[in-house]
């Protein structure tokens, strides 16, 4: 069989088989993206997004500006050490907006707790590798790679993260 005519027949047959496939021959609609309402515009001025990010006591404060089914964005600032952690089902993309800090990755978790779909929090990292984090320093953390974010003594560390379940 030549080449012209395989690429006949198969331009032919394959929308029929795919026509039969469905009932009553019509193709089904295609799911819904998400079913949360789009976001309506939003200014947030320095000040109060400054506010949402710092705490005065000393511990790590976040706020999830943004959540939904697939996705969540949130701001994250860090004065102490936190727990290891490793998210089954999200990818974390990060960019650092001020302070300094670092992040331990990869290796192998230990000692951690299910905390519920798939995230395991706490215990420690072994075997990990370090990365010192600046201003302007963007990361990609892919599904299940155990972290732990550190500020440098001394300082704050403050984050975007834009969170995507998979």
């Amino acid at each position: 069989m030549t080449l012209c005519r395989f690429l006949t027949i198969a331009a032919v047959a394959l929308p029929v088989a795919a026509f039969a496939q469905t009932p009553g021959g019509m193709a089904a609609a295609p799911p819904a993206l998400h079913t949360t309402p789009p976001d309506a515009f939003v200014y947030q001025p320095a000040a109060e997004v400054e506010a949402m990010t710092h705490r005065t006591d000393g511990k790590p404060q976040s706020k999830i500006v943004i959540d939904h089914e697939t996705y969540f964005i949130e701001y994250v600032t860090r004065v102490i050490n936190t727990n290891a952690e490793a998210h089954g089902h999200w990818y974390d993309y990060i960019h650092v907006l001020d302070g300094e800090g670092s992040i331990t990755y990869g290796g192998t978790q230990e000692g951690g707790t299910d905390s519920g779909n798939g995230e395991i929090r706490g215990g420690k990292l072994v075997g990990g590798k370090l990365q010192l984090l600046h201003p302007g320093d963007r990361l990609v953390i892919p599904p299940g790679m155990p972290h732990i974010f550190t500020a440098t003594p001394g300082h704050t560390f403050t984050y975007l993260i834009f969170k995507h379940k998979v």
